[in-house]
């Protein structure tokens, strides 16, 4: 028997969402949920056959029982979301876009209120299901470039919109290995972005294994060559004691291992790739609310530790210096990017 979801939200990446329910074999969406534009409710609705369609969430989960609620909302309404999801004993898992909140008070009260009400978390970090990401990773695990020393991250985007993939990645490939330190700097925030973030970011990052990664975001990050869509300039280089990896999220994974002389080149596609990924994400869901001893790639735990990451940076950014982490932070870190938006 499948699963039963509600999406809420009705722009952005919920067409998306939609579309790859309609292809999951796992989970079927049974409900829509809206903020105040009935007409793009819908049209939503209708396009992807939704039988259920609301702009009150809690009439919409009584009506439907879900056993899983996917928020594709604005970061910035996504705690009211989950206060009102978690009073509802039939959900079992809640999927969030990324980024998971806007500040630190909002992720950690997501966080608590999720366990105390014994609900699942995940955070839409999909990019671990693309093909040659995936592939990347297993040949990282398999020591194809020897033992890890160095990962480059970049972004064109802001830390909040791609750069988060790009930090969750760099956790990813480094086997999520617990973050010694790390030191920022950020640019001023501009408003343009529909994601509140700084236009720039730089950050050094150690890992208690000894691996070492710098992330660059916005402006100043490196170009992909050839690449013309600002949300697809997103690239990963790992350096290791035999070799190197490199992979671009439209273009190519390539690996060079120094000792064998082994050089392969093959392709890497997000426009080809992101549905597909999608769907296994979904998957990955069903078989995590089934097994949740299991665990998650992108469960709370995980996203956590690269959210973390993100107000490390923010944090150095505004006092200075290194920030050891776990560390716990306060919203001032973030309320000068706030201000200009409102």
């Amino acid at each position: 028997m499948k699963l039963k979801a509600v999406l809420v939200g009705t722009k952005g990446w919920a067409d998306a969402h939609a579309n790859a329910y309609r292809a999951c074999n796992s989970i079927e969406l049974v409900g829509i949920c809206g903020h105040s534009n009935l007409d793009r409710l819908n049209a939503l609705a209708d396009k992807y056959q939704i039988p259920n369609r609301s702009l009150n969430l809690a009439e919409l989960l009584h009506a439907t029982n879900p056993d899983v609620v996917d928020i594709v909302t604005g970061a910035d309404v996504r705690l009211e979301l989950v206060k009102v999801i978690v009073q509802f004993p039939s959900v079992k898992l809640i999927n969030i876009e990324k980024p998971m909140a806007l500040t630190p008070s909002d992720a950690y009260e997501i966080e608590r209120i999720c366990k105390a009400h014994n609900k699942l978390v995940t955070v839409n970090h999909q990019h671990k299901y693309l093909p040659a990401w995936s592939k990347a990773r297993n040949l990282l695990q398999a020591g194809a470039i020897g033992q890890i020393e160095f990962i480059r991250a970049s972004s064109r985007a802001n830390i909040m919109e791609q750069g988060s993939h790009i930090i969750d990645m760099v956790m990813f490939f480094n086997d999520f290995s617990p973050v010694s330190w790390v030191m920022g700097q950020t640019g001023l925030c501009g408003g343009t972005s529909s994601i509140v973030a700084p236009d720039e970011s730089m950050a050094a990052i150690l890992f208690e294994n000894g691996v070492r990664a710098t992330i660059e975001c916005g402006a100043f990050a490196r170009s992909i060559p050839g690449e013309t869509n600002l949300h697809l300039h997103i690239g990963l280089d790992v350096y290791g004691s035999e070799g190197q990896l490199k992979i671009a999220l439209n273009q190519n994974l390539e690996v060079i291992n120094y000792r064998t002389h082994l050089h392969t080149i093959e392709k890497s596609s997000w426009e080809e790739g992101y549905m597909a990924a999608l769907i296994a994400y979904l998957d990955s869901i069903n078989e995590y609310v089934l097994n949740k001893e299991s665990g998650h790639l992108c469960d709370l735990e995980h996203s956590m530790l690269s959210y973390q990451v993100i107000m490390a940076i923010y944090h150095s950014a505004k006092y200075g210096g290194k920030v050891n982490l776990p560390h716990h932070f306060e919203d001032s870190i973030v309320e000068r990017f706030l201000a200009v938006q409102s």
